[in-house]
Formats: C-alpha cells, sequence, structure tokens
C-alpha cells in the first residue's frame, strides 16, 4: 500500500497564507488599486490559477507566470505596470508575507506520524516549481516521510494529465488497487486518479455531511479532516495484514 497526498491545500494552508499574502499588496498598493478588498482577492485568485494553469501547460515559464498574474491584477485595476522590476518588488511582497504565514494544517503532521507507525509508505504527486515544492516540505520538516516525491516539473507532465499519477506508480512500484490519493481538488485531483482506478480521498474541509464512504472498488470517500482519512486507512491496513 502507497498513500499519495497533494502538497497545496491538502497537507499545506496554502489558502490562508495566500489571503495574507494578497492583503499585503492591496494595502501596499491601495491607492492604484479601484477594487475593494474582496474583489481584489477574487480576481487575483481567479488569474493567479489561470497563469499557474499555463505554466503546468508549458506555455509560460515558472517565473513567468508570476510576473503575469502581477501584471494582470493591475492593469485590471487601470494601473498597469511595465517594468519587470516593478513587477518582481511587487510579487515578493506577497511571496515573503506568504512563505511567513504558510504552514500544515494541524491535523497533517499527526496523520504522517500515524502512517509513518503503521510502516505505510506514503508519497506526494504535487504540480508545480521542483525547487519551490521540496523547499515547503523541507521547511515543513516532512519531507523524510515521502518517497517517491513526484513533481509536475520534474515528471513532464502536471495533474489532472494521468501520466503523473501513472509515473508515481510506477516508481513506487504500487499496483493500482494498492496506490491511494488525498487531494483537495476534484478537477486536478479526484477524477483523474479515479480514471485509472486509484483508491481516493477527496478532501473538502467544508463538508457539513456525515462521512460517507460512495465506492469500495476503486475505493472513494469525501473527507473532512486527517483524523477519518487515518481511520480509515488503519482499518483497510489491518484487513491487508489478516
Amino acid at each position: 500500500m502507497t498513500v499519495f497526498f497533494d502538497l497545496d491545500r491538502t497537507l499545506m494552508d496554502f489558502e490562508t497564507a495566500e489571503n495574507r499574502g494578497i492583503q499585503a499588496v492591496f494595502e501596499k498598493y491601495r491607492n492604484e488599486i479601484s477594487m475593494d478588498f474582496d474583489e481584489f482577492k477574487i480576481q487575483w485568485k481567479k488569474w493567479a490559477q489561470y497563469f499557474f494553469d499555463e505554466y503546468s501547460a508549458g506555455k509560460l515559464t515558472f517565473d513567468g507566470q508570476r510576473k503575469s498574474r502581477i501584471a494582470k491584477i493591475f492593469e485590471l485595476n487601470g494601473s498597469p505596470v511595465k517594468s519587470g522590476e516593478e513587477l518582481d518588488r511587487r510579487f515578493t511582497l506577497y511571496w515573503t508575507t506568504y512563505e511567513a504565514e504558510y504552514s500544515l494544517f494541524s491535523d497533517a503532521l499527526p496523520a504522517l506520524e500515524k502512517l509513518s507507525s503503521l510502516k505505510i509508505r506514503m508519497g506526494i504527486i504535487t504540480n508545480g516549481d521542483s525547487e519551490n515544492q521540496r523547499s515547503k516540505l523541507k521547511r515543513a520538516g516532512i519531507t523524510e516521510f515521502f518517497s517517491p516525491i513526484v513533481i509536475s516539473s520534474e515528471a513532464g507532465a502536471s495533474k489532472p494529465d494521468p501520466t503523473i499519477f501513472q509515473k508515481a506508480m510506477e516508481l513506487s512500484e504500487t499496483p493500482r488497487d494498492k496506490t491511494w490519493y488525498v487531494g483537495d481538488s476534484t478537477e486536478h485531483d479526484i477524477v483523474p486518479a479515479r480514471k485509472l482506478g486509484i483508491n481516493c480521498f477527496y478532501l473538502n474541509r467544508k463538508r457539513q455531511a456525515p462521512l460517507r464512504i460512495e465506492s469500495e472498488k476503486p475505493f472513494y470517500a469525501e473527507i473532512k479532516d486527517f483524523y477519518e482519512m487515518t481511520g480509515i486507512i488503519e482499518q483497510k491496513h489491518a484487513q491487508n495484514e489478516t
């Protein structure tokens, strides 16, 4: 059995850090911004995802998608930024604030320690720049939990392309019926993994309804936290051991 995790918004609280970074830019350049903060945040996230997807598709460099999101948000506010240095300066403000706030969800480390104690293999499947994603794992102190670590910039494919999931299974030498995946995005994580027959946990921290397991072969459930996940994994692991 190998349990793969997505990184941002799954193990790591990306959204809180992102919101603080956006707020720092908004406050610093408020005199150049026509939107209120709520609209500014909505537009920032919309275009950040758009340009990150362009990077994932090989249409932009990693640095290019960073500059593009800053250029777009200030263009939308009627204050175009033409200088590459100024784009970098504004992104750096966002990024330094983001990094200071970026951290593990409180239930992540206990879950990793629990699975590790059961000697269950764990891996990472994440989109992004190799150096950036590995740095996040290192700063959080969780790198040693994972092998393999499969990052889109290294694998040559990005989620939702099924190739990156297939690459992960090959590296772990785990058959699909023994492969589990935990992610927060139906589009990028769950749909492609399920198409390959991988057992899936959809992490939805806003879920209000009771836990419901929708499928057993391959397994699928919508979980609200890692405590629900570890309970199920522990049960499945015990069944495999008997």
